[in-house]
């Protein structure tokens, strides 16, 4: 039904904000509420994106793409059936976070990380 993301820097609180959305709405008649988080931890392209911030050695293109893949693949396989059925959707980073350190820091722009990330679940409420 809905997908909702927190956005920050790092340490800025993130994952504290989603665990007290979620608690928030609790109260609502959602079928079911899930937490999630990008770059995934548990997928393979999202171990490449985190990695590839950690060493360094990418270019802010190669690195929007891991972390658009990423997003791509989380977004039809994990979060769009969730949202077919109804169910609520809380993430911790989304989109946004590749327009700042990609298309911003990165030097990309936002206009060409957008592109990149087109395919992917553009969240309700931010």
């Amino acid at each position: 039904m809905y997908l909702v993301t927190v956005e920050g820097g790092d340490g800025s609180g993130k994952g504290e904000a989603v665990r007290i959305l979620k608690k928030v709405a609790k109260e609502f008649p959602f079928p079911k509420i899930h937490l999630t988080h990008e770059p995934r931890r548990q997928s393979e392209l999202g171990k490449l994106a985190m990695d590839s911030v950690k060493k360094g050695n990418k270019t802010p293109l190669e690195e929007a793409g891991l972390f658009a893949a990423d997003r791509l693949d989380h977004s039809h396989t994990w979060i769009k059936p969730k949202l077919d059925r109804g169910e609520l959707v809380i993430s911790d980073r989304n989109v946004h976070s590749s327009l700042v350190y990609q298309g911003i820091v990165g030097d990309l722009g936002i206009e060409s990380v957008a592109k990149m990330n087109s395919a992917s679940m553009i969240p309700d409420l931010v």
